[in-house]
């Protein structure tokens, strides 16, 4: 939260708590948005060094077990501090929660620390965990290149902790340009060092990534009039209690990783390149998530902790409301707009160098697949950042293992029957029945949410998207007919003029069903403008 020099939270104009979190939300959604464009040239770097085979599938497997444990442990760290350094800020007694905040601080350093000395160990181990259907030579190089990306652990769970303190005290600027300096390091290497080094320098340079990621953010500490203290704190309660609470929301936010790494399972077991269709096409579903959801999510959940310590349980019901309606808003197009469009989308940001059609076809039908629970995926950090402002880590971790147990069990039913778009499908459906738990467990807690509210606006903004959909369904069977010298220059335009005439067509047609979040937006905007101008 903002702190005044008294320690106690501040309030400008337009201090109210949805404000506030839509202003933040403004402000890491355009670096969000910088991130993920980078994101896709770094994927699109690595598509095209690469291609869709063996040594990309082996680096994927690699980046996916240390990168599994340092978001979770991280995250997990920063979700848990945040609640409770809040309370201490709210109360005024801001020493006490930096404190708090550089114990946990330690205690994360400690953990991945060690766990960086055991997966140096257990390395294949782990790899055969997580793909059991490797071929030695294959294998091997997963292996090596796990031993490679260990040693990220500390600095990328560190990092991850300072965007959390940094967030807590509504510093948002560079906990979200640090992703992006991220994404410009691994670009930096597949262009300088690919060829020399192949994908072992790869590896090199997403350690260096993780680096860049935490030196990026210290900068911003003093601004928070952070003191920083060499201590674990090991009794003191609110540490205890940050103990206590770690290994199940370390279980719940899991749970999307858990998903993944049971695809990687299943699937390499399947045709080659499945795992690298499943990976591309989740990072390109991910998008909208990364550009949309988590800066929702990033902004309200320094606000929902503040109201939680105020115990100011409506207005904690009306920004989870208000949460929920945004990301519907921008997540139920996104995933029509790709269903219709995701074979020209794939083959605009992948099809190149060594992505020949055959991995844009597989890739395309997983986008296809995954697609269909966006929404649900879009819900889930909204809702559960809401039980933790709540101090509540039950109700995630139920939900959460029954998620991850029905998503094993579609899975081992579907991959079969559908392939890899098996796996996506399954994944969609577990997270939907996850996402309906979530809010109703919610509910139970904060009967103040307007749930009949929630499901009108869900309505109308899934029929300005179903709307929008067929009309770029239309017009791209209009655009196709035409014949570029340059194909890749007329994919570009194409998707540019059905991207942007769809995503005007859904505009109109929601501000015509009168959809709330569409009139709130554009007096957000509207407001901006006049102080400019």
């Amino acid at each position: 939260m903002a702190v005044a020099n008294d320690g106690k939270p501040a309030r400008g104009p337009e201090g109210t708590p949805v404000a506030r979190m839509a202003r933040a939300a403004s402000v890491v959604l355009v670096l969000n948005l910088l991130s993920r464009v980078l994101g896709f040239v770094r994927d699109a770097s690595i598509a095209a060094r690469f291609g869709a085979g063996p040594a990309t599938d082996a680096y994927l497997v690699a980046y996916t077990i240390p990168f599994f444990l340092q978001t979770i442990l991280g995250m997990a760290f920063v979700t848990v501090m945040v609640p409770v350094v809040t309370t201490y800020l709210v109360r005024g007694d801001r020493d006490q929660g930096w404190a708090v905040a550089s114990a946990v601080g330690n205690w994360t350093a400690l953990i991945l620390g060690l766990l960086t000395i055991v997966g140096l160990g257990v390395a294949p181990w782990l790899v055969r965990l997580m793909a059991p259907g490797f071929p030695a030579p294959v294998f091997d190089l997963a292996v090596k290149l796990t031993r490679i990306m260990f040693l990220s652990l500390a600095f990328m769970g560190t990092g991850m902790l300072v965007s959390g303190i940094l967030n807590a005290g509504y510093i948002f600027t560079s906990p979200a340009l640090a992703p992006a300096v991220s994404n410009l390091v691994i670009i930096a290497t597949v262009i300088f060092a690919g060829s020399a080094f192949g994908i072992t320098g790869l590896a090199v340079g997403t350690v260096l990534s993780f680096v860049a990621y935490l030196l990026i953010q210290l900068p911003d500490l003093p601004r928070l009039q952070f003191h920083y203290t060499c201590s674990l704190m090991a009794g003191h309660p609110a540490v205890r209690r940050i103990g206590r609470h770690l290994l199940p929301v370390c279980f719940s936010l899991a749970v999307v990783q858990l998903y993944l790494a049971t695809n990687r399972f299943f699937a390499s077991q399947l045709e080659p390149g499945s795992i690298t269709a499943l990976d591309f096409a989740n990072r390109l579903v991910n998008l909208p998530l990364g550009v949309f959801v988590a800066s929702v999510t990033t902004a309200i959940f320094p606000s929902l902790a503040e109201q939680a310590a105020l115990n100011d349980r409506r207005e904690m019901a009306h920004l989870t409301d208000r949460g929920l309606g945004l990301v519907a808003l921008t997540i139920l197009p996104a995933a029509v707009g790709m269903i219709v469009l995701r074979v020209p989308l794939v083959q605009l940001v992948f099809q190149r160098g060594a992505f020949d059609p055959r991995a844009t076809a597989m890739t395309a039908v997983a986008v296809l697949f995954y697609s269909v629970g966006l929404l649900a995926q879009a819900m889930h950090p909204i809702l559960t950042r809401a039980f933790y402002a709540l101090q509540d880590v039950v109700v995630p971790v139920v939900t959460g293992i029954i998620s991850v147990g029905l998503n094993i069990l579609l899975s081992y039913f579907l991959a079969p029957r559908l392939g890899h778009g098996g796996l996506a499908l399954a994944n969609s459906l577990a997270a939907s029945i996850y996402a309906l738990m979530l809010y109703l467990a919610l509910y139970r807690r904060l009967p103040e949410l307007k749930v009949t509210l929630l499901l009108s606006t869900m309505l109308r903004i899934f029929l300005a998207a179903m709307g929008m959909g067929l009309l770029v369904w239309l017009a791209g069977r209009g655009l196709h007919v035409f014949t570029w010298s340059r194909p890749l220059l007329g994919l570009l335009v194409r998707m540019t003029l059905l991207m942007g005439g769809g995503g005007l067509a859904f505009w109109v047609l929601a501000r015509w069903l009168k959809v709330e979040e569409v009139t709130f937006i554009t007096a957000m905007i509207r407001r901006r403008l006049e102080r400019v101008f």
